[in-house]
């Protein structure tokens, strides 16, 4: 019986590594057809452990017959591997809501700070080492092995591995699947009855045709007309923003206003929970001190977010995360996340379509960079995953919001090899949600002054030495 090794890395993971394993143990083919092997590595001895022991049972209760095994040794976990699956964050809401509040004090109108803004870019240097490592690390043990990545900012960092690195890798995302379920509420159907091409970058992309997959009818005539006759104020956070840009653009956005909204100046006017983002009173509250608490996230301004009790007994993070941990088989559900689909279909040389990955252009969508790393649908088989390139063109004004992230991700790959505050000064400003120059400067000295713990060592760096660097 052939052997595959599955690593995955960041383990301590609550949705993407339970996740993950939920789907390994429900697959027969991995369980009856091969042996299978799953290494779980995290840098925290004590979230591994947990994992393990969830993993162990859940195994054992599905009398799946794995090998499953914990470490906090990454050569370990990796070496042999045949696919590796990464979603890691080191204080993930901590870093978070400095990322999101310090740029705004400066004067950035960015409204969310993860993936998009100036946030985001401080949230890719503090990721990008650690990526690089586990990618530098593939190269030596496993350089065959696929690289399935969860972290995020996702295009950003699967950029940077694609470039600096030999390994094969993709970026994963479910957000067009979320765009797909807000055309089926507009349209009054079934999500799975409603056929799609879409793309551009990851939580920026839109949907270029969409039609009815049993007829092949066109449903953008549709999908305009309900759009006009549904309420404008109707689920107004998540949506508002994404109609606004559909009669803008004349193609629908996904995955949301949260998201799309990082990537241009004007989402704060469609944004209504803005103000509960990580929300704190900086008069009794002196965040990001020594035992100082980290503030909530709110994903958004709906439903139980805003009905909370006033002294809440059973929704803390902690017990949220006890409950988790709980293995019960009756709770274990497939995740609807693309990676052992993936694991699948490469390993017993399947053929499916995946309705977005994260990988370079090479073509796929028209007027981008090749080398830059881009969202779309995608083919995967014995061969690997290659992108399906977009038969309908996108807007030139949407091509050229694009354009300038894709040039944000070189300067901060080039930022982070040179060590450079300067090229991050470069991005920062070339951002449609950036600070003043004088504000931009000051930002950047006091975010690598909060988190130099766990950001690279950056320096300010002159002309001459810029263009020494440059020769």
């Amino acid at each position: 019986m052939n052997k595959m090794k599955v690593s995955l890395i960041g383990a301590g993971s609550i949705s993407f590594a339970l996740g993950a394993l939920q789907d390994l143990v429900l697959s027969e083919r991995l369980k009856t057809q091969i042996e299978l092997e799953i290494a779980l590595m995290d840098i925290s001895e004590e979230n591994v452990n947990r994992t393990h022991t969830y993993a162990t049972d859940m195994f054992q209760a599905f009398e799946n017959p794995a090998k499953i095994w914990q470490t906090t040794n990454l050569e370990e976990a990796l070496c042999e591997s045949h696919f590796v699956i990464v979603a890691i964050e080191r204080e993930r809401y901590h870093y978070w809501s400095q990322d999101f509040h310090i740029p705004r004090r400066y004067g950035s109108k960015q409204i969310y700070g993860e993936n998009g803004g100036p946030g985001s870019m401080f949230h890719t240097l503090r990721n990008m080492g650690p990526m690089l490592e586990i990618a530098k690390t593939m190269e030596k043990v496993c350089p065959e092995a696929w690289f399935i990545n969860y972290t995020n900012p996702e295009a950003k960092l699967v950029e940077a591995i694609s470039k600096l690195t030999s390994i094969k890798v993709v970026g994963l995302c479910h957000g067009l699947d979320m765009g797909i379920h807000q055309l089926a509420e507009f349209l009054e159907r079934d999500a799975n009855e409603i056929g799609v091409e879409g793309g551009g970058l990851n939580h920026f992309g839109f949907f270029t045709k969409i039609y009815d997959k049993n007829t092949g009818e066109n449903l953008y005539p549709l999908f305009d007309q309900k759009e006009k006759e549904a309420n404008a104020l109707a689920q107004f956070d998540h949506l508002g923003l994404s109609r606004t840009m559909y009669r803008t653009y004349g193609y629908y956005p996904y995955p949301g206003t949260n998201h799309i909204g990082e990537y241009v100046s004007y989402a704060e006017d469609f944004y209504a929970g803005l103000s509960l983002l990580y929300r704190y009173d900086p008069i009794r509250e002196k965040l990001w001190e020594k035992d100082s608490r980290v503030p909530d996230f709110v994903y958004s301004a709906s439903g139980h977010v805003l009905d909370k009790k006033l002294f809440p007994k059973d929704d803390s993070y902690e017990q949220w995360t006890e409950q988790a941990y709980i293995f019960k088989k009756e709770n274990v559900q497939r995740s609807h996340e693309y990676a052992i689909p993936i694991i699948e279909a490469i390993y017993f040389d399947d053929e499916i379509e995946l309705n977005a990955v994260n990988m370079q252009n090479n073509g796929a969508i028209k007027g981008l960079p090749d080398d830059m790393v881009v969202e779309t649908q995608a083919i995967v088989n014995g061969s690997g995953i290659s992108l399906k390139p977009m038969t309908v063109e996108l807007p030139t004004a949407i091509i050229g919001t694009i354009h300038i992230q894709g040039t944000i991700h070189k300067l901060l790959i080039e930022a982070f090899l040179e060590r450079s505050k300067t090229k991050l000064l470069q991005a920062i400003l070339l951002d449609p949600q950036a600070p003043t120059y004088y504000q931009a400067c000051a930002m950047i000295d006091e975010m690598c002054e909060l988190q130099k713990e766990i950001l690279p060592k950056l320096e300010w760096k002159s002309g001459e030495e810029l263009q020494v660097i440059k020769r």
